[in-house]
């Protein structure tokens, strides 16, 4: 142990002579750690909340009882029954919403209160820990302390005022319940007027020989849905493998500080580590040393990375809310706490990283550079070939990305080395000095200059694919929404289309009407726009032709593109759409485009979907207007004389609005992980060039001496600098460009089952590569300036 002691003694003090070294080493690993931890924790409070219990039951819920689709509510006296056959752990769950009179929305959700009588409810922020319970009442409701100012509630009263109503319940706030705000179920019955129905009901424990026994007790009148298999898990797995896989790309970009740390640090301990074994430590001790020195930095820069990761997941979660919410329907928004679980994966992350780290830097690997060089490159160039023509999975697709990182990581340092191994070509003293500068400065700035690599290209190739997804899903809306006013409908009213297709203002009335159910237990939606074809002229299909008659005869109907690509369907396969105890079947005539939809889509004629069994809801009328009328002339005749709410009718304008908002936000993520990325790649080469001051300040003191001043050496620098990441900026348009293609013809397809065609936005990759270069400057300024002010303070 005292030998240990001794050699880790020796290591503190060594990194107390150079902080650089161990700010690069923690700065490193702690936010690629932050990245990793932050998308992990928000993938896994997103299911944690979907599957947490609305009851407030302590344990997880295994299954939910659900009304039959189309349906939104199921019969109280279900849950009667079930406890009468002994499921005593089924707990009733009323959901619906309540009009404030001030305007706002209280979304208000009934629970069996009873279950307090076992375990404390909810503590009211008003109350003190003694207290606690005073004040709830079954006639009350529990309102999230963070609604209280969104609802502009009043302060000096703990009543609420309804809109038509008499009725004025009393309030209490409490902390962390979420956007639903809770009271007795009875209570919540009348407020709502449910008539005792209910909107599902959860189920603890249920174990596997429980199922048949309550599918039979619920018969056709309700479905009993396993957490796990639900639709939010299903439809959001694509989004969320996505985050992580530039969440794993941020890590990487940041190891490569820590990389640049270990490879200084064993450069410059060799000769302590040889002084040591002369003095008798025994290699074990050397090791163990080691070894905790390297387990201790693990964890505290994944401590650090745990408590950033939770940093950053708050400050996007309320995009990801959107998002989830917006497009896959998670019902609860997401509250974001620092879990235990990002730590120990930081940390286990960390040490496997070091290890390999530590591996690289072997005697063996160094003295077979060329060998090993050459045989990595065929061996990543092999695997990206095989990937490219056998790419199925999600995983097969972002391992071709990864690939295609590794040749560039590979290529790039080994072509600057290159370049720079030529003769020097330059006749001025300075000059030939910067170019010999250089060959020292591209090896020791190797992994800043690989970190602003990865950085770049995939910033360019996200670009590329955010750019392409937008310039489609402008052009699919533009074809799709082709109408001129749109009127979202509670209920369908056919009385009202008729006198609708009669008005003289008006030229054409579509339908909007759907069915939601499941193929082969895939959640899917069955749709209709109209009779006759030419009712769905506004759908493109994949094949370039135009709908016709035959695409419906012969029992036809149309299937959107994640048909094909995700599920495999083939032209004139039949396929079986389940809803409940019902089943329509149909042929596939055809593929559309679906842009935005993440589920299984199948479209027919509006009287096909009539004629079935099937449960189905109009969702909306779409309107083209006669010519020489007005928008402003038809909304006030909607208005006036069908006496239809403003807020129901929407313009064509608007309504793309909305739909390019809603997958503006699906991508505001991934353009803010990016900017961390780019952020750390930034921070790798200033501190790199901050370590690397105390090797140069020799070298500089000599041109100094020898007339050169400050400022020219400072200018030099800069020169310098800014020619090695030019020189980045390079390779890193054509991998952006590699990475772009690859994303969008294998990742999103594979993952989202939308074909997105190439579009290139030459200006704004010209002005991200420009900005970066400017960025890179700056950042190269502050160690030029701390060496040129050390010369210039030495000098005087």
């Amino acid at each position: 142990m005292s030998e240990i002691n001794l050699i880790l003694n020796t290591h503190v003090a060594y990194f107390k002579r150079h902080p650089w070294l161990l700010l690069l080493f923690i700065v490193g690993l702690s936010l690629g750690s932050a990245l990793l931890t932050a998308i992990t924790g928000l993938n896994q409070e997103a299911k944690n909340r979907h599957h947490k219990s609305s009851a407030l039951v302590d344990l997880a819920v295994s299954h939910i009882v659900k009304p039959p689709i189309g349906q939104k509510f199921i019969e109280g006296n279900l849950w009667l029954k079930l406890r009468k056959h002994g499921f005593t752990n089924a707990q009733p769950v009323l959901r619906g919403k309540l009009k404030l009179a001030s305007g706002k929305t209280l979304y208000l959700q009934g629970i069996d209160s009873l279950i307090w009588m076992n375990k404390s409810a909810p503590t009211s922020t008003q109350q003190s820990l003694n207290q606690r319970n005073t004040n709830f009442a079954f006639d009350s409701i529990l309102i999230d302390s963070n609604n209280g100012p969104k609802l502009q509630l009043e302060s000096d009263s703990n009543k609420l005022q309804l809109l038509n109503s008499s009725i004025t319940p009393s309030f209490n706030l409490v902390d962390d319940i979420g956007m639903w705000s809770i009271t007795d179920i009875a209570y919540a019955d009348m407020l709502l007027k449910a008539k005792g129905q209910l909107s599902f009901i959860e189920f603890v424990g249920l174990t596997p020989e429980q199922i048949p026994q309550i599918e039979s007790i619920l018969s056709y009148n309700a479905r009993l849905v396993a957490a796990q298999d639900q639709d939010f898990d299903t439809l959001s797995e694509a989004f969320f493998f996505n985050l992580s896989a530039l969440g794993l790309l941020g890590y990487i970009v940041a190891a490569f500080l820590s990389f640049n740390a270990i490879k200084l640090s064993i450069a410059g301990r060799k000769k302590l580590l040889t002084q040591f074994a002369i003095l008798g430590c025994s290699p074990k001790a050397i090791r163990t040393a080691i070894v905790i020195e390297f387990t201790l930095m693990s964890f505290i820069t994944a401590l650090l990375g745990s408590i950033a990761g939770f940093v950053i997941a708050n400050a996007l979660v309320l995009d990801v809310n959107r998002t989830l919410m917006g497009l896959y329907k998670l019902e609860q928004a997401l509250t974001i706490g620092w879990q235990w679980q990002t730590l120990a994966l930081g940390f286990v992350i960390n040490i496997a990283t070091l290890a390999i780290m530590i591996l690289t830097q072997k005697n063996t690997l160094q003295d077979k550079g060329s060998t090993v060089f050459y045989s990595a490159l065929g061996s990543v160039i092999t695997i990206f070939f095989y990937y490219y023509f056998n790419a199925k999975s999600e995983f097969d697709a972002l391992s071709l990305c990864f690939c295609i990182l590794l040749v560039f990581i590979l290529i790039t340092p080994k072509c600057l080395q290159s370049l720079l191994s030529f003769k020097n070509p330059f006749s001025s003293p300075l000059w030939q000095w910067l170019y010999a500068d250089s060959k020292f400065q591209s090896k020791e700035l190797r992994i800043a200059i690989v970190a602003i690599l990865i950085a770049l290209g995939s910033a360019i190739g996200m670009q590329i694919m955010v750019n392409s997804f937008s310039n489609t899903l402008n052009a699919h809306l533009e074809k799709q929404l082709s109408a001129d006013v749109y009127i979202h409908l509670d209920k369908y009213d056919p009385v009202l289309r008729a006198s609708l297709n009669e008005d003289s203002y008006i030229n054409h009335v579509g339908i909007y009407m759907a069915s939601k159910g499941y193929i082969d237990k895939i959640p899917s939606t069955l749709a209709s726009f109209g009779q006759g074809h030419l009712a769905f002229s506004h759908i493109s299909l994949t094949s370039g032709e135009k709908i016709n008659a035959s695409h419906f005869a012969d029992n036809g109907c149309i299937a959107n593109e994640q048909a094909a690509i995700i599920y495999n369907y083939q032209l004139g396969e039949t396929v079986t759409f389940k809803q409940n105890q019902h089943t329509f079947e149909c042929r596939i005539s055809a593929f559309s485009y679906d842009y935005g939809n993440t589920s299984l889509g199948l479209i027919t004629q509006e009287h096909t979907m009539k004629s079935s069994s099937l449960h189905w809801q109009v969702y909306g009328l779409s309107i083209n207007l006669n010519e020489q009328i007005t928008l402003s002339q038809l909304t006030e005749r909607l208005i006036n004389k069908y006496k239809i709410d403003n807020a129901y009718i929407t313009e064509n304008k608007r309504f793309k609005e909305i739909a390019n908002g809603l997958f503006n936000d699906t991508f505001k993520v991934t353009k803010v992980l990016n900017g961390f990325i780019l952020a750390i790649a930034l921070v790798s080469l200033c501190i790199s060039l901050l370590s690397l001051s105390a090797q140069h300040s020799k070298q500089l003191a000599v041109l100094n001496s020898l007339g050169v001043d400050s400022t020219q050496l400072h200018k030099l620098k800069l020169v310098q600098t800014t020619l090695l990441v030019g020189f980045t900026c390079v390779f890193a348009i054509p991998l952006g460009f590699a990475l772009g293609f690859a994303l969008l013809k294998f990742v999103m397809p594979i993952a989202f089952g939308w074909t997105i065609y190439f579009n290139l936005d030459l200006s704004a990759l010209l002005i991200t590569s420009l900005l970066l270069l400017f960025a890179a400057v700056l950042c190269a300024y502050l160690p030029v300036k701390k060496l040129t002010t050390d010369l210039h303070t030495k000098g005087s």
